[in-house]
């Protein structure tokens, strides 16, 4: 009785040792797995998305810094990358311990108007750790503005001593001028800063000291 006795209290102290380090080995393997965890919502950055404006044609929109920040100290591998041929953010892969900063900067060339997604993937050491979406736009380029010209007129010198000299005058109605020209003794000018597909109305007349005479006969030319 007193053998069985030893038998069992052996199997039962084995038992209870083997127990014990079972749950060692499955808090090690919990703690281990939270530290993970850790170390992924550590992991923020500055600007939770970036967006890009630019007119269609235009010079490429000013580049844009995105900080990395982590709450661990210990000095760590820090890649990024990128999934659209118009985006690029930069450096690739670089060392950091506390934060980093990236530059991302867009490419519109040759992109017709529209609204362009890209992605941005930051990762620690082999874990991906967060993805930043871009937004692109590109906005329709404005037309250019209307081609300028010029009209060249000529008159009859008027005879006369006291004559100062000459103004011209300029519509885009006739009879209704806008624009005044003082040209001297001159009998011939060239009127510059006409807009294509309009027509323009000139008349001219003649100063001097007393006063203005009655306007020239109006001439009119449309600019194509």
């Amino acid at each position: 009785m007193g053998h069985t006795q030893q038998t069992t209290e052996f199997h039962s102290t084995g038992h209870s040792s083997t127990t014990i380090s079972l749950w060692k080995i499955l808090i090690i393997a919990v703690l281990i797995g939270l530290g993970l965890s850790s170390e992924c919502l550590a992991l923020t950055t500055s600007q939770g998305s970036l967006t890009f404006t630019v007119a269609q044609n235009s010079t490429n929109p000013s580049d844009q810094t995105l900080s990395v920040y982590r709450k661990r100290t210990n000095q760590t591998r820090l890649a990024s990358s990128d999934n659209a041929s118009w985006l690029t953010v930069s450096p690739a892969t670089t060392v950091m311990t506390t934060t980093a900063p990236l530059t991302v900067a867009v490419n519109a060339n040759g992109l017709a108007a529209g609204t362009y997604t890209g992605m941005i993937t930051i990762k620690v050491g082999t874990r991906t750790t967060t993805k930043v979406p871009v937004t692109l736009i590109v906005s329709p380029s404005s037309p250019p503005p209307p081609a300028t010209t010029t009209a060249t007129l000529a008159w009859t010198p008027v005879v006369d001593p006291t004559l100062d000299g000459y103004k011209v005058y300029i519509g885009t109605a006739s009879g209704l001028y806008t624009r005044t020209i003082t040209v001297g003794n001159a009998t011939s000018y060239v009127v510059d800063s006409l807009t294509a597909r309009t027509t323009y109305y000139f008349t001219v007349t003649a100063y001097n000291s007393a006063g203005e005479s009655t306007p020239s006969n109006e001439v009119s030319k449309s600019i194509y």
